[in-house]
């Protein structure tokens, strides 16, 4: 009597861990993964006076999704940031710039730089 129920234990476990081993196969299959879509943009940024400025641009951006890397320079007044536009925009990041306490000028060309 023992013997059959370990037996019918060990069948339960065996077909809840099938079950889910194909659950999570289907899902997977399900769901099909978006190709990053890289973009480069540097923002002209008003009111950095700092290094202190520079670093509450940068945390506060990093907080939003997709965000590659983000440079700032409050001397020459810019944010570079690179970002999978995929997962957010570049209003997102302007407005959490604007968040954060700064000014948004809108974007830099090369030329400005």
């Amino acid at each position: 009597m023992k013997k059959l129920w370990i037996l019918l234990a060990a069948g339960a476990l065996l077909i809840a861990c099938n079950s889910q081993t194909k659950s999570n196969e289907e899902s997977a299959t399900e769901t099909p993964a978006v190709a990053a879509e890289w973009v480069e943009v540097v923002l002209e940024v008003d009111g950095m006076t700092c290094g202190g400025c520079e670093n509450a641009v940068k945390e506060g951006v990093e907080t939003l999704a997709g965000i590659e890397s983000v440079e700032s320079s409050h001397e020459e007044g810019w944010t570079r940031v690179k970002y999978d536009a995929t997962l957010t925009s570049q209003e997102d990041i302007q407005d959490k710039i604007t968040e954060t306490g700064y000014v948004v000028h809108g974007e830099k060309t090369d030329a400005d730089l």
